[in-house]
């Protein structure tokens, strides 16, 4: 029994995250159907769904879901045949359905098994059905317990009883789907199916979860496949088009062979460990191809072998990190939904543009990134776009624009998140910044730039809306936008004009298991910077630095003042000794003729709090490098992690970000 419960709980799971992929793709072709030119083409994918949903879970003995999907498919199925009935109040319905489902799922994956009370929600499906087909559905309301009239023997009666709709089934009873459990048991191994039939012969299957379903469900259609999506185990997947055969069972009338697709899918966990392994041998092979045995011209044999093997490793990496990228497509739906839902809320219509969602990226950060996408939307559609009125009385189309788009660009993801709104109230947040105290009393507020005023309103609690509402106010979601991008090591640009609209700028790195950086020399260190926070890198004398009372030290690059920071003070007795060639290079240095001229090297690092002047003895050159975590024991957050360089030397990384909000907090304690 133990064995039989195994297996079905397996088959469960199998159904459970088939699904969560398949309620994605049914909230996109919804999103496609308030807008579409071929509805009734978007409702047969929207259909398709529903019923493959509905099969699946009579199958696995999932009742509740069963009978769930079963009301919503024939909703889908008399607008199908009848498209000119979908209209915004039938979609916010469905769409509403398919977050039931996908919550229920959820649920579900997570090993919970609670009560599940959709009853509501089934009495609008049958409702609106009635409503739309002008005729009783063959459907009672779930609170209605009149008994079915008699209907002629061919006609198919479903009946809904008030109580029981969702209720499991007397125990012991099997209402499980046997025909489409014979299409699962056939994706299985020959062994996997001998050892079924082997325990079936002795004791029956269990039913789990086991309630009466609605109708026999047929085949399922099989599920659209993503490139790698993550399953509890490793699972080879039919070629739809041999799943689905043709109607008369091939040209020589038998059954056609199945043909395997080269879509799998594995562990998440599976993919990260690979990584890690390669990531390991990437390592190795810098330390082989910068060895000074190799690189001597003794051996141009040797020589030649560890340049191929370096192309070869570099191009494993390559494709193994591919493995692990996402599309922002999943997160550009949503971003859709969002629109659509805030646009009927606050009564504000907008033609949402969507560009680059085949754009990928890391895993890691595509997790991250969804909740700062969501936030940026929703700000600007609350505070950038005014109302109709508003509009056409600054001579604007009375629907607004919004763009989100993405690229890719270097070793980063680009996206935009630009409106046609009335931009932001620059005197308005500088007020507000003053009263909240981010602006240093010894600072003139008018000489402050624009960019500089805008990432105030990323501060914990900052918000200038007048009142608190259901979208805004409490300055909780921008917050959430920069906490997220500093674990990713993004940033943010804000540019904005009044009256005409804002872009809210992403800068993201493709992946964080790898970085680009800058190794500097410092105190007899060496540190590696990332690129991606580095604006620039300066030279300058000692009559550009001045001491400003309450800030310390600052450098005047270009007429602008930079905090210097004090890196003794900050890092601490973090020291990594240079090696060898590095210090002959230290004491060339101290020969240069920069240092005779008394100039010191400047990079100016930025984050989302701010730009600061971060003080090198040189810059040793560029890297491109593994990251590893470190434990110390010790709570370090200015070090992000460590990589091993060619020499074979391990090297601290800097968090630039780390770095500038160490400054102001404390200056924020000392004041």
């Amino acid at each position: 029994m133990s064995g039989d419960n195994a297996f079905f709980e397996e088959l469960q799971m199998d159904f459970l995250n088939e699904s969560a992929f398949m309620l994605e793709q049914y909230e996109e072709y919804m999103m496609k159907l308030e807008n579409s030119t071929d509805p009734a083409r978007d409702l047969t994918d929207i259909f398709r769904v529903a019923h493959s949903v509905k099969g699946g879970a009579a199958a696995v003995g999932l009742a509740d879901l069963c009978k769930f999907a079963h009301v919503m498919e024939d909703l889908l199925d008399l607008l199908r045949s009848q498209p000119h009935l979908v209209n915004s109040n039938v979609i916010s319905l469905l769409l509403k359905s398919g977050d039931e489902l996908k919550n229920r799922v959820a649920f579900l994956q997570q090993g919970q098994s609670g009560h599940w009370d959709p009853k509501e929600l089934v009495n609008q499906l049958i409702v609106i059905r009635e409503e739309l087909s002008g005729k009783k559905s063959k459907h009672h309301s779930v609170t209605d317990a009149e008994p079915v009239a008699s209907a002629p023997a061919d006609e198919e009666v479903k009946i809904a009883a008030p109580d029981d709709f969702f209720s499991p089934a007397p125990e012991g009873e099997d209402h499980t789907n046997h025909e489409l459990l014979a299409e699962l048991l056939a994706q299985l191994s020959p062994e996997d199916q001998a050892e079924f039939h082997a325990k079936e012969a002795h004791t029956p299957p269990p039913v789990v979860a086991a309630a009466p379903a609605p109708t026999p469900a047929p085949t399922p259609a099989p599920a659209p496949q993503a490139a790698v999506k993550p399953a509890p185990a490793l699972k080879v997947v039919e070629d739809a088009s041999a799943a689905q055969g043709n109607g008369n069972g091939g040209a020589n009338g038998k059954a056609p062979n199945r043909q395997l697709n080269s879509t799998i899918k594995v562990d998440t966990g599976r993919v990260d460990s690979v990584l890690d392994a390669v990531g390991e041998l990437v390592v190795l092979k810098n330390q082989l191809v910068h060895d000074e045995t190799v690189r001597s011209g003794e051996s141009l044999r040797l020589e030649a072998i560890v340049d191929q093997l370096d192309k070869a490793v570099r191009e494993l990496y390559e494709k193994t990190l591919s493995i692990r990228m996402t599309p922002l497509k999943s997160a550009f739906t949503k971003i859709q939904r969002i629109v659509r839902d805030v646009s009927l809320q606050l009564d504000k219509p907008v033609d949402l543009q969507l560009i680059g969602e085949e754009t990928e990226v890391e895993r890691t950060v595509f997790e991250l990134l969804g909740d700062p996408l969501v936030h940026l939307v929703r700000n600007s559609m609350d505070h950038g776009v005014e109302k109709k009125e508003v509009r056409l009385e600054r001579g604007k189309p009375a629907t607004a624009k919004v763009v989100v788009s993405a690229k890719q660009s270097g070793g980063n993801v680009i996206i935009d998140i630009t409106d046609d709104g009335g931009g932001i109230n620059r005197e308005k947040v500088l007020n507000k910044a003053i009263e909240r105290g981010f602006v240093p009393k010894n600072v003139d507020p008018a000489s402050i730039p624009d960019e500089q005023v805008f990432q105030y309103i990323f501060q914990p609690g900052f918000s200038t809306a007048d009142k608190i509402s259901d979208l805004s106010g409490r300055g909780v979601g921008l917050d959430v936008v920069k906490s997220n991008l500093d674990k990713i090591n993004g940033k943010i640009n804000i540019y904005s004009k009044p009256a005409q609209g804002s872009t809210f700028r992403l800068t993201i790195p493709l992946s964080t298991a790898i970085t680009d950086g800058i190794i500097v020399a410092l105190d007899g260190a060496r540190y590696i910077l990332p690129i991606h926070s580095i604006r620039e890198i300066v030279r300058v004398l000692p009559k550009d630095y001045t001491n400003v009372s309450g800030a310390g030290k600052v450098a005047n690059i270009r007429g602008v003042l930079l905090p210097v920071i004090d890196v003794s003070r900050t890092l601490g007795s973090i020291n990594w000794t240079l090696n060898e060639k590095d210090q002959k290079r230290a004491q060339k240095k101290e020969n240069s003729l920069s240092a005779r001229r008394e100039e010191t090297m400047l990079v100016i690092i930025e984050s989302m709090t701010g730009q600061m002047a971060f003080p090198v003895d040189d810059v040793l050159g560029q890297a491109q490098v593994v990251v590893k975590s470190i434990t110390t024991g010790h709570d370090i957050p200015e070090v992000a992690g460590a990589a091993i360089l060619g020499d074979g030397k391990t090297v601290l990384i800097l968090d630039p970000g780390a770095l500038v909000n160490s400054i102001v907090k404390g200056r924020e304690i000392a004041a």
